[in-house]
């Protein structure tokens, strides 16, 4: 995908991309009992996002800590479930990541619920973090894909935040694989979640994606958020927008308004 398609896609000359964290579901240790309560979280938090002017949302099992590469049919069946209530409230574009890595059921589950994009954290690399080792998902989900295809597109990190590559391998002959093997768009983040790259970094990792559209995965504010929409085609906002920057709190309708005025004044149509 190029930068012209994806801009096409997504409605807009830059896109930002909210988060909506889902409380524990069931089959995580810290689920409270009621899906009726994580469906109306969530819900609140997307209506704040597009309320703000926010075109994309990421629905993200982000409550269900710690997290592995495997989860219990009953966790994908109500994120699924959940991804669905929210497909059928909003027109903005919406997105599935389910945490560790967890592709094939992605695809799954954004086929099932309508969704258009989904977020691969290890796309065509080995990398090694507190939920273990995870494998490359390119191969098995580019076959799930040609199973069932959907226009749903592929957005994948290389070297992302939380993990370390099994195996050294430069950043740009990963970036270079991930393009070919099929991502439609690529993710550079920072060390952790709320930790920026450097605008170096991202311009290097963008120089080597060529065409293809890069998104900021972590660490974007007010105060970064031009300097960085400069080189980069997008970006991913989760702590940012939440009450006082706190990734585990609710969004917060001030934050995001501030955020989309800001980038808005400094010329970019999102």
């Amino acid at each position: 995908m190029t930068k012209a398609e994806f801009a096409q896609m997504m409605g807009c000359e830059k896109t930002v991309i909210g988060m909506v964290h889902l409380l524990p579901l069931p089959g995580s240790p810290r689920y409270g009992g009621s899906m009726r309560a994580v469906f109306e979280a969530a819900l609140r938090d997307l209506k704040v996002l597009e309320g703000a002017g926010v075109k994309a949302a990421i629905i993200e099992n982000f409550g269900d800590v710690p997290y592995g590469t495997e989860n219990e049919f009953i966790t994908l069946a109500c994120m699924t479930s959940v991804a669905a209530q929210l497909r059928e409230r909003t027109t903005m574009k919406l997105g599935i990541n389910v945490q560790y890595n967890c592709a094939v059921e992605e695809w799954g589950m954004a086929y099932a619920s309508g969704a258009n994009f989904i977020r691969v954290e290890a796309f065509v690399e080995t990398r090694v973090g507190t939920h273990g080792i995870t494998y490359p998902a390119a191969p098995a989900l580019m076959r799930e894909k040609g199973r069932y295809p959907a226009p749903t597109l592929l957005f994948c990190d290389v070297n992302t935040k939380h993990t370390e590559p099994l195996v050294p391998v430069p950043i740009a002959d990963s970036i270079h694989e991930a393009i070919e093997e099929g991502a439609d768009a690529l993710i550079v983040t920072g060390v952790v979640t709320g930790q920026n790259p450097t605008l170096e970094q991202v311009q290097e990792f963008a120089a080597a994606a060529g065409d293809t559209p890069v998104l900021l995965g972590s660490g974007v504010n007010e105060k970064n958020a031009a300097e960085f929409f400069a080189v980069a085609d997008g970006a991913i906002i989760g702590s940012s927008f939440k009450e006082e920057g706190n990734v585990w709190n609710p969004v917060d309708p001030q934050r995001v308004q501030s955020f989309m005025q800001t980038l808005t004044e400094a010329g970019y149509q999102v």
